[in-house]
């Protein structure tokens, strides 16, 4: 297992906008072909049209499942529809979707990977990090620049608590489409303790299976070290969310990965007796259990501790381990939480676990 990381600053990196096929041009030099001085991750692509993709991870170090792109402006063309299959058949055909349409009505069942602010040629930093069975994608896209946030998509094989779990991958991106409210960026948002967080699903969160292997696509659920504690950094009786809404009520205090609303109490950073920073794995839950974590990728316990795009490497039990920091989106509807960013903590080393 090998993890590279891919800027838009490296040398020879494509470029992302807001015009259909600049997505899958970025995926298809970072996960297949390589560009410049990077390798590439280690994926194929089994299926190509026009600004459409099927990419399939490694078979053997992962699940083999696939993602297909929609990157032809099926709405807009600064938005790209994202679905997963265990067993594509062409572009956006196949068994084991997930999602399914019936579970979100956005193309044949798609979660949606925003590109850019404009539908035009203005150029956006990314980055993204992957190994031949996951890729994190973080995006600035224009929407959120002052405190600057990106608008990440997630896709890849988790690591599972179950033995031999060939359901195991996840896909994480926005549940509507051309919209570019922060009420929608579902990746940062986590449940509050107050409603039960094992048994809280999250807008834009799936899986393929149960992990029985019974039935088909799942929607998911995620929380950090925080949701084992009770007490007011969750909003005790005010803060959590209820059904499969990630969104909270206005003005109610919010947490999220890596931030929190502004005015609550926080864990300190540094940590006064140790100058330490903590990290917290992210894990993946659905039916009141935990199925396993996210790969290499970590929430500060702190609320956004360095700034976008720090570098450094891990003491202690993270000793061996490179991080990089990004800066994010958290999903709120409340005007005064506009400029309420988070924070992830992406392994850059080939130490994912």
């Amino acid at each position: 297992m090998t993890v590279t990381v891919y800027s838009s600053k490296d040398a020879s990196a494509p470029a992302l906008t807001g015009i259909a096929g600049s997505l899958v041009a970025v995926l298809d030099a970072c996960l297949v072909n390589g560009y410049g001085t990077k390798t590439a991750a280690g994926w194929t692509i089994a299926y190509t049209g026009t600004n459409q993709r099927v990419y399939k991870m490694n078979a053997t170090a992962g699940t083999g499942n696939s993602l297909f792109v929609n990157d032809a402006g099926p709405s807009i063309p600064n938005e790209a529809e994202m679905t997963g299959f265990e067993s594509p058949t062409g572009l956006g055909m196949g068994s084991g979707q997930f999602p399914t349409a019936a579970q979100i009505s956005i193309g044949i069942g798609a979660v949606v990977c925003r590109k850019s602010a404009t539908n035009d040629a203005t150029v956006r930093n990314w980055t993204l990090i992957a190994d031949d069975t996951c890729f994190y994608l973080f995006i600035e896209t224009g929407d959120f620049a002052a405190p600057l946030a990106t608008m990440p998509f997630v896709f890849g094989d988790i690591f599972s608590y179950k033995t031999s779990d060939p359901y195991r991958t996840v896909i994480i991106g926005r549940n509507t489409a051309n919209n570019n409210s922060n009420s929608f960026e579902n990746f940062g948002t986590l449940p509050g303790v107050s409603y039960s967080p094992l048994a809280i699903t999250l807008g834009g969160h799936f899986m393929d299976r149960h992990w029985s292997g019974v039935g088909g696509s799942i929607p998911v659920g995620k929380h950090i070290e925080q949701a084992k504690l009770s007490g007011p950094i969750y909003g005790q009786g005010g803060g959590g969310y209820s059904g499969t809404n990630p969104i909270p009520l206005n003005n109610s205090p919010v947490v999220g990965i890596g931030g929190v609303s502004p005015g609550l109490v926080t864990f300190n950073y540094p940590n006064g007796p140790d100058g330490g920073l903590y990290l917290s794995p992210i894990w993946i839950h659905h039916n009141g259990s935990v199925r396993g974590y996210l790969k290499g990728l970590w929430s500060p316990v702190q609320s956004t501790p360095l700034n976008h795009n720090d570098t450094y490497t891990g003491t202690g039990n993270l000793t061996g381990k490179s991080f990089l920091s990004q800066s994010i989106m958290i999903g709120s509807n409340s005007a005064w939480q506009n400029s309420f960013i988070g924070q992830v903590h992406i392994e850059t080393s080939s130490t994912w676990s």
